[in-house]
């Protein structure tokens, strides 16, 4: 671990002896630590071990990460207002793969502000580095991606149960590596939208979104192929209903719209919905079942957008106060649209089985253990895109 990482550490734990220096109510400082030991038996989600020695002459692509998060979050109440700011480094080492060595960070200033009982929002900024991941994109590099958002919101209760909002938030990504930059991305979008909700838990909403997005590093064969402006327009429509009080029934659909400045022959019209049930057999037991359909933009080496479907299942048993069993099991159908690759992929498919089970201890209020299980197996019509992976994670997190 590098001594930058160890000095944020340690000053990270004598924040809590200056606490007492501050007003009780008025501001809360709470630093944290937390440790991440993480076995992967196929970390760049390769297809087959003789792909796999193709690249590595070795088919072992498995590997331990090791991880180090250190953090604080800070809340300042000054009457209605609550400016909220978070930020956290952390430090990954490999085992074997030590060329993907990496430090992270995430830092967030928000503004929860508030004008009178019925007018409030936020404004917000924030800013991610983080090592790219290998599921689309399977290159054995470790490439730095930087993600920053600004989100402005108004919301207006004209009505005790009526709801007005208004948002605009501007986004951007970049990437480290120069045979990445084709994928940095700018993005402007907006959404208006009318809400209700009664005192029974029913909730209706409408919103329209518009989301312009610019790559301003595409040029000659993939701007021709992919182009390098797009919209993005949805109608939405959400609604919540608790039939009884152990149970929640929500969607949301959405009419979504694509197009493309230059490149027409990729716009795209669908439809997208998710549908959630909720229900709590027990004070201890509760399950999640997930429906959906989506339309998601995916920037691979084949499409600039995928259409999603699938099916969830997630019950959890809060088995102690202390101990609690989550586990979950899926499966996703994935259809990929409008390749410029060649035609024999054009109209890739992929289909993916899913399961995850973890176990959370909490010793005390301020420390938690959580040991998880998850696994993957995606097959596709496509040649070298298939991949199956296992994954163990144990994490260990103390909150000062």
């Amino acid at each position: 671990m590098s001594k930058a990482c160890y000095k944020v550490i340690s000053m990270a734990c004598l924040l809590p002896i200056s606490m007492p220096l501050f007003a009780t109510g008025i501001i809360d400082i709470k630093p944290y630590i937390s440790t991440n030991i993480d076995y992967d038996d196929n970390i760049f989600r390769f297809s087959s071990p003789e792909q796999a020695k193709a690249v590595f002459d070795s088919s072992d692509t498995s590997d331990v990460v090791k991880r180090v998060d250190i953090g604080v979050n800070v809340n300042l109440r000054l009457d209605r207002q609550l400016l909220t700011v978070s930020s956290n480094i952390n430090e990954s080492r490999y085992d074997r793969f030590q060329i993907l060595n990496n430090t992270g960070n995430a830092n967030k200033v928000t503004w929860n502000w508030r004008v009178g009982n019925n007018v409030y929002g936020e404004l917000s900024a924030s800013r991610n580095e983080a090592i790219a991941g290998f599921n689309e994109i399977k290159q054995p590099v470790k490439n730095l991606r930087t993600s920053s958002r600004q989100l402005a919101s108004i919301n207006w209760n004209f009505k005790p149960d009526w709801t007005l909002s208004l948002s605009r938030e501007l986004g951007s990504t970049e990437n480290e590596l120069a045979s990445f930059n084709a994928l940095d991305r700018d993005d402007d979008s907006y959404e208006a939208g009318v809400r209700y909700q009664n005192r029974l838990g029913t909730q209706l909403g409408l919103a329209y979104r518009v989301v312009d997005s610019k790559y301003l590093n595409r040029t000659g064969f993939t701007q021709a192929s992919f182009g390098s402006e797009s919209t993005q327009k949805e109608v939405i429509a959400t609604a919540a209903w608790l039939p009884t009080h152990q149970t929640r029934i929500s969607t949301r659909l959405a009419q979504v719209n694509l197009q493309h400045t230059d490149v027409s022959g990729r716009d795209f019209n669908g439809f997208s919905q998710r549908w959630n049930i909720d229900h709590s057999f027990t004070g201890k037991t509760k399950i999640n079942l997930t429906a959906y359909q989506e339309v998601n933009a995916v920037d691979d080496v084949l499409s600039t957008y995928v259409r999603t479907q699938g099916v969830s299942i997630n019950p959890t048993w809060n088995a102690t106060r202390k101990i609690s069993v989550q586990a979950g099991l899926g499966y996703e159908e994935r259809r990929y649209l409008g390749s410029a690759a060649n035609a024999a992929e054009a109209d890739r498919q992929d289909q993916s089985e899913l399961a995850n089970l973890s176990l959370t201890y909490s010793p005390t209020r301020k420390s938690i253990v959580q040991i998880q299980y998850q696994t993957e197996n995606r097959t596709s019509d496509t040649t070298n895109v298939s991949y199956k992976f296992n994954n163990v994670n144990l994490l260990m997190r103390y909150d000062y």
